[in-house]
């Protein structure tokens, strides 16, 4: 996903040389922001910052969720996100109770 801006400009450039003129090719520098991954529906491990940040377990999975919709493109995207994860797992949750209730 990082690679994405830059290829498309210099594809762009490639494509539409006599078009751009004297537009040179950007170079990608790749940075690294940790590792996110989900562990079922309510566990996760997240480790950034070259280590600094290690979180596992059903907090790690909240902060995965929560960093997932902040890095939508757009708010109305950011906004579905949150509340799709919210309503999962809230319901998720009601119907653990109502199974406890059950038994």
């Amino acid at each position: 996903m990082q690679q994405a801006e830059i290829a498309a400009y210099n594809s762009l450039v490639n494509i539409n040389k006599s078009d751009l003129g004297d537009k040179k090719f950007l170079a990608f520098r790749y940075t690294d922001l940790g590792e996110m991954m989900s562990l079922g529906s309510s566990e996760a491990t997240i480790n950034s910052l070259g280590g600094l940040v290690q979180l596992n377990g059903p907090a790690a999975s909240i902060f995965r969720r929560l960093i997932y919709s902040i890095r939508m493109p757009t708010n109305r995207q950011r906004v579905t996100a949150a509340v799709s994860s919210s309503a999962s797992r809230l319901s998720k949750k009601s119907g653990k109770k109502k199974q406890e209730e059950k038994s």
